[in-house]
């Protein structure tokens, strides 16, 4: 069963990267993502972390013996990983925001004055999360995989289409904001009063 699931992970990761493409010539042409691509880029995402659920509950203890220890350091992990993710799409405040389909606005309030990637970030905390608590290595690698990728995906494909669409304010989001995190300092980081 793990192998199975190993070569459809494996399929869903070959077919990011020609979407990850076809998403920069949608930007490019449109500034915004199609519905198709909106519909691929989500069913890629999600797919990936249900397989890597499906893997990591197959493969666990392939690393050892999940322990109280590991489970409950894995499931704060995810449970963290969910929020940010909450948080994120939160902060759209329209869900036509989530996956591109509407590129009108720079998000800079809520969990984004501390990350210009919490969605992202949250998804790589809750499939760590996840492979901690079964501990299983496929899992790990797996997840790295998807922290990799999208690590190469931001830097190539929507950080420049962000500078383009929002310029100088965008400039200046980058120079206030982690790329993936940065706690709160105690004052308000907001883009819109540094203007």
């Amino acid at each position: 069963m793990v192998r199975a699931l190993l070569i459809l992970a494996a399929a869903n990761a070959a077919l990011s990267i020609p979407m990850a493409m076809l998403v920069k010539r949608d930007f490019s042409k449109c500034g915004r993502v199609s519905i198709p691509m909106a519909v691929w880029t989500g069913a890629a995402m999600h797919g990936n972390a249900l397989l890597l659920l499906a893997i990591a509950w197959f493969d666990r203890g392939s690393l050892g013996a999940p322990s109280i220890l590991t489970s409950a350091a894995g499931g704060f992990f995810a449970i963290a990983g969910a929020a940010l993710i909450y948080l994120g799409r939160s902060a759209y405040a329209d869900f036509s925001r989530v996956y591109g389909l509407k590129e009108d606005e720079l998000i800079d309030r809520g969990v984004y004055r501390w990350s210009r990637n919490p969605q992202y970030v949250g998804y790589a905390l809750f499939l760590g999360g996840v492979s901690l608590a079964a501990l299983s290595v496929w899992a790990f690698v797996l997840t790295l995989s998807f922290a990799l990728f999208i690590h190469c995906y931001i830097v190539s494909v929507e950080e420049p289409l962000l500078r383009a669409a929002f310029g100088r304010a965008y400039e200046s989001y980058l120079r206030q904001t982690a790329r993936y995190f940065r706690p709160p300092s105690g004052r308000r980081n907001d883009v819109n009063e540094k203007l």
